[in-house]
């Protein structure tokens, strides 16, 4: 097979792995600069919110000889990768790229808090590899395996709880302490998995000069754990929200924003926001007089939802849900200043979807409409706090 078909294969396979996970709208397979030279920035690019992975793949088999393997794919790599990134964010230029579903776009460099460099090698697979590749100045990248890449996409399948294990992995192995590596990469994530998304390894003392990763099994142990198959049970429901996303939301007038606002949770958080609607729909479906609202907060985006009747005409409603945003907003003093809200009737049969922006400070004049607002439809009398707690691993039925 030509270097070339055996490249190509490896990209479609990981576009592939990412589109399932973290939806095709926030990936850009292949980005080029299309506005100077046309050239191919990186393999892959996963752009959310603020939020950049810059993804190089290579389809390299190991023959044994380990020396070729960091020329052709750690070394060839990272310089791609490094490219790609001065490209991105320190061009004297507009950079613009273009996804395969949207018009040419604007690269925003300032828009970026978070920025990700990713090896991945889908080619003939051997365990003991370097898990990253640092260089003075120039940077962190993260290097991972075919079988290690599956098992990453799998257990950490939103962008939040990826993040969360590459910020963790790279302060372990960017903490400048001489680290004995036992243990494969699986091992390493079910350590993160299983251990309140932490490594249980002292590397952040001063005194502490070396340490080393005796993890070897605990993929295996992880894997076979009662734990995760109530995890995955109890993750079913949090599929519900990736399901309306790619469904409905997107394709709503502003669904872009909308979606990256419900997006922007982890798997568990997930899990509880559609128990929470699903429960508020079953609690009052077969209440024709009843409006049921839930508020609660995920990572600074306040979430509202609501059970409407079927029987309220269309207009009503969502007039109904703008207001009730304006006001959430005004009554929690602004804590958060983006809320969405999902609206859902009998049987979850039809939803209705919302999201408000607030700039505070409001006028006296507005802050005396909205109290007026509230006394008038009786809303807020009682905000007694409900309080959930929903654990990663639930616990086993008696």
């Amino acid at each position: 097979m030509k270097h070339e078909s055996k490249g190509d294969a490896g990209e479609e396979y990981v576009n592939e792995l990412a589109y399932q996970s973290y939806l095709k709208y926030w990936c850009y397979p292949n980005p080029k600069d299309i506005a100077d030279d046309n050239k191919e920035i990186c393999d892959l690019l996963i752009s959310f919110r603020d939020i950049l992975i810059i993804i190089s793949v290579k389809n390299h088999s190991f023959d044994g000889n380990y020396e070729r393997y960091k020329k052709r794919v750690i070394e060839k790599s990272t310089s791609q990768l490094n490219g790609a990134e001065r490209k991105l964010f320190k061009s004297q230029r507009e950079v613009y790229i273009k996804h395969p579903d949207r018009e040419p776009e604007l690269f925003e460099p300032g828009r970026y808090t978070k920025n990700y460099k990713l090896t991945i090698n889908v080619g003939e697979q051997f365990e003991y590899y370097e898990f990253s590749d640092q260089e003075a100045n120039k940077g962190f990248i993260t290097i991972l395996n075919k079988e290690t890449f599956e098992a990453i996409i799998e257990e950490l399948d939103t962008i939040k709880d990826f993040v969360e294990y590459l910020d963790e992995r790279e302060r372990l192995l960017s903490s400048g302490k001489k680290i004995t590596v036992n243990c494969t990469e699986k091992d390493l994530l079910a350590e993160f998995l299983m251990n309140k998304r932490e490594f249980n390894v002292d590397y952040k003392s001063e005194h502490i000069k070396e340490t080393a990763l005796n993890l070897s099994g605990s993929w295996n142990n992880y894997e076979k754990s009662s734990q995760l198959g109530r995890k995955k049970e109890a993750n079913k429901i949090s599929y519900f929200i990736d399901h309306i996303v790619k469904t409905d939301v997107l394709s709503l007038p502003d669904g872009e924003t909308l979606a990256r606002e419900l997006m922007n949770s982890g798997r568990t958080e997930r899990r509880l926001l559609a128990k929470t609607l699903i429960d508020l729909v079953k609690k009052y479906e077969n209440d024709p007089d009843t409006l049921a609202r839930r508020y609660t907060a995920y990572n600074g985006i306040g979430h509202l939802l609501i059970y409407y009747p079927p029987n309220v005409p269309e207009k009503e409603v969502d007039s109904m849900i703008q207001l009730a945003m304006v006001l959430y907003a005004y009554k929690t003093g602004y804590k958060e200043k983006e809320i969405v809200c999902i609206a859902a009737t009998n049987g979850l049969k039809q939803y209705k979807f919302g999201m408000f922006q607030a700039f505070p400070p409001i006028p006296d004049a507005t802050a005396k409409i909205y109290d007026r607002i509230i006394l008038d439809i009786g809303w807020f009398r009682s905000m007694e706090p409900l309080y959930y707690m929903e654990k990663e691993y639930p616990d086993a039925e008696d």
